[in-house]
């Protein structure tokens, strides 16, 4: 007995047909048999899950953890920089509030020393540029106490650095040496040499010599007939390349437009 071609064929291509049939069928059937189960032995079934679930349960809460501890350490690193930040604020405010005593307490002392001292008069600043006009101060120390219009101002105890313009009972103006334009008599205190040096404002000076005139940086130029009273320094030379004269700057040593105190010398 012989098999054509086409015979075999036809069993080869429904052999698959046949298994793919029957594992449909057992599908269902598992189905059907848990669905029944389920519904017979709804406990059993949920001991029986319960059972199954718990172990990936416990995976998942324990997986969790390390992922809170690193939370939990980032959040607490925060606090300790923002608690930090607070105390290096705290130590910087003391710190300040150190220096303000101590420069307070330098001012008091240096105030006690030179009170009375020569006969000037210890005066507050009440006002000073931009407040009051440019190149003055206002003091809170006028005709009530013995201030009176020419008396030199000293802004230390060898330092002067104008004179009182206007007085009332009360307050009075000094005029600074500085003011643009003012001209005043000075000695150079290294060679005795006498110069007319010219205010610029804002506690500068200025002075044009012959550039063979023995000036150098650091010079000191003193208010004329007294040997203590200085009128400014010497800060830069500008030698004039094109010119046979020399610019001389000087200003005011110390800041005034910081002073607190001045001292009016009695006449």
């Amino acid at each position: 007995m012989s098999f054509s071609p086409m015979t075999m064929q036809y069993h080869l291509r429904s052999k698959p047909q046949k298994g793919k049939h029957f594992k449909t069928i057992i599908a269902v059937v598992l189905f059907v048999v848990l669905t029944l189960f389920v519904y017979v032995f709804p406990n059993a079934t949920r001991t029986t899950v319960t059972a199954i679930t718990k172990p990936l349960w416990a995976i998942r809460n324990n997986a969790g953890k390390p992922f809170t501890f690193v939370r939990d350490f980032f959040k607490f690193k925060s606090s300790l920089i923002s608690q930090n930040l607070a105390l290096e604020n705290e130590v910087l405010s003391l710190r300040l509030k150190q220096i303000d005593y101590d420069a307070i307490l330098n001012e008091n002392q240096t105030l006690v020393n030179q009170t009375g001292r020569d006969g000037r008069i210890t005066s507050r600043v009440l006002a000073k540029p931009p407040q009051s006009p440019y190149d003055t101060i206002v003091l809170g120390s006028g005709s009530a106490n013995g201030v009176i219009v020419g008396s030199r101002v000293y802004m230390s105890d060898t330092i002067v650095v104008g004179t009182v313009a206007s007085v009332t009972s009360d307050t009075s103006v000094v005029q600074l040496f500085s003011t643009g334009g003012n001209k005043q008599q000075a000695t150079l205190a290294r060679t005795g040499t006498m110069f007319e040096i010219q205010g610029s404002g804002g506690a500068n000076f200025q002075v044009e010599v012959p550039k063979e005139t023995d000036i150098a940086i650091g010079d000191t130029f003193l208010y004329p007939n007294t040997s203590v009273s200085v009128l400014a320094v010497v800060y830069n030379i500008d030698p004039g390349s094109q010119s046979s004269f020399k610019k001389v700057y000087m200003r005011i040593p110390g800041n005034i437009f910081a002073s607190q105190w001045v001292f009016v010398e009695k006449i």
